[in-house]
């Protein structure tokens, strides 16, 4: 009998099915609407997904205890002596709307290696009289190092996408003087080369960097909880926290004929491609056809997939549900 639970976060999905769901262009996604007739879908998931996916380890200690900042840069093997702080950097494109802004759709803002050099070599040599250094560039967002302890509550980008950035400003003690960093980044990177090249090319050009994950110095990695689990996400605290307990499952959310071994944690946080259509069609054809492939072969007890504030639970006998017909792609919309 099957033994494996797996569990997988896609929290970008449901929007990107709503943007596209009425359109001529939404793809035809066999695989999600085969698994949504599969299991139950539940509506009206209120946590985090970081929260949700890590429910079974321990949930929001882990986020509490073990902040991205320094999380990524003992993954990395960053040290520096003396007190100080660390946090993620990540490179957005913030859209200007009549009164606020919000946050582009992060996939849309992701640079290359020379580029991400090019910003981080201004950042740093502006900054190069303060107490703020730009220690790394590693996957796909910049490690900042204060040397001063920085308290800061701050909410990660890909809880911001799309949502008026004024209300998810850092806050806390130090804040305001977060806010006033990111507002000057904000002012260099304004007419930047690198930006006016992207804008040459119909890319998003990074007019700003998100900066969120502050915690003290490089800690012990939570380990309570973790057991047999096995984590596999493109988000950088999720791949800091794998790396370091050894918990790296494989790159299964691009490798769609990977068989699952074992008890999984699954989260792909941004869409893969820049285009809504094609990140659907290419979470269907990779990660959700291998979970639907799983799910028939019987190797699942469970799987729990959380799209946006939807979940569906499937258990071992779904594969024997033979009658069950695929859902509408608007069941997972409620």
């Amino acid at each position: 009998m099957a033994t494996a639970r797996v569990r997988v976060a896609l929290p970008w999905l449901q929007a990107a099915l709503a943007e596209t769901s009425a359109s001529d262009t939404l793809p035809a996604l066999h695989a999600l609407r085969w698994l949504g007739g599969r299991g139950r879908l539940l509506s009206g998931e209120s946590r985090g997904w970081r929260e949700w996916l890590l429910e079974p380890v321990g949930g929001a200690n882990f986020l509490s205890q073990w902040p991205a900042g320094p999380a990524l840069a003992l993954a990395n093997d960053l040290t520096a002596p003396g007190p100080g702080s660390w946090c993620v950097a990540q490179p957005v494109h913030l859209v200007a709307g009549l009164d606020h802004l919000r946050l582009a759709p992060l996939a849309q803002a992701a640079l290359t290696e020379e580029d991400a050099r090019a910003l981080g070599e201004l950042v740093g040599s502006h900054f190069a009289t303060d107490d703020l250094t730009v220690a790394a560039f590693v996957q796909g967002a910049w490690l900042l190092r204060f040397t001063c302890p920085i308290n800061c509550s701050t909410r990660p980008p890909d809880a911001v996408v799309g949502h008026n950035v004024h209300d998810f400003m850092p806050a806390g003690r130090d804040g305001a003087r977060v806010r006033s960093l990111m507002n000057e980044i904000q002012m260099l990177l304004h007419e930047h080369p690198v930006n006016q090249r992207r804008e040459r090319a119909r890319l998003l050009p990074v007019n700003g960097w998100w900066l969120w994950g502050f915690g003290d110095e490089v800690m012990d990695a939570p380990s309570a909880g973790i057991g047999q689990w096995r984590l596999n996400s493109d988000d950088h605290w999720l791949r800091a926290l794998g790396y370091k307990l050894g918990s790296d499952a494989g790159d299964l959310t691009v490798a769609g004929s990977d068989t699952l071994r074992g008890d999984t944690l699954i989260a792909l946080s941004q869409p893969p491609a820049q285009r809504v259509e094609e990140s659907l069609a290419s979470v269907d054809a990779g990660l959700l056809s291998m979970l639907a492939s799983n799910v028939r072969a019987g190797r699942m007890q469970s799987l729990a997939l959380l799209v946006g504030s939807t979940t569906l639970q499937i258990d071992w006998p779904a594969r024997l549900r033979f009658w069950r017909r695929p859902v509408a792609v608007s069941q997972w919309l409620t």
